[in-house]
């Protein structure tokens, strides 16, 4: 597993504390004011840099729990719970069918809320805040998977079964010691 590296919010900060175009006037003119609230000084703009939400689902079939393996960074190699970050005017619903969907090549049936993890997500040299938010699922039928650009493997594995040095991040790691208490 790759070395988790502790949260770095001075690395946020600087990244931001470059010279950004504000969205509203255009001008480089937008400046930090506190960890996620930046202003322009040219014309007075506010921009909120939120925390992202991401969607993971927990599909089930026959006692156990599809993982796929990451094919791409953060976390290439390791094994994660299909899903992804939510995109503009997209409900964590539909978030959660289209990035399964994407990812193993089938949706995921009765999705019920499960809980949420706060998460920190570094890419490309940035940690972002994030949330992840968890869908418990089923699937009628264990589904032929095609490696694709997001997963190169679907394992299909108890929760006992799963090494959490092999998984990604670390809610995911938290959800698997939740699904593991129930």
């Amino acid at each position: 597993m790759p070395e988790q590296q502790p949260p770095d919010p001075a690395g946020v900060e600087r990244a931001l504390a470059r010279r950004y175009y504000c969205p509203s006037c255009g001008n480089a003119a937008l400046e930090s004011r506190d960890n996620k609230l930046y202003g322009c000084s040219e014309c007075g703009h506010t921009y909120f840099h939120n925390t992202a939400v991401a969607v993971s689902a927990v599909i089930e079939h026959a006692g156990a729990v599809a993982w796929i393996t990451r094919a791409r960074d953060p976390g290439a190699g390791l094994l994660d719970l299909p899903g992804g970050f939510v995109e503009r005017d997209e409900s964590l619903e539909e978030a959660l069918v289209r990035e399964t969907w994407e990812e193993v090549g089938f949706a995921p049936e009765a999705p019920q809320y499960l809980f949420s993890i706060p998460n920190r997500y570094l890419f490309h040299g940035v940690r972002y805040s994030t949330v992840d938010v968890f869908f418990g699922c089923r699937a009628s039928q264990r589904a032929v998977f095609l490696p694709n650009d997001e997963a190169t493997a679907l394992e299909w594995l108890a929760p006992s079964a799963v090494d959490p040095s092999r998984i990604a991040f670390e809610s995911t790691r938290l959800a698997l010691a939740r699904l593991l208490r129930r």
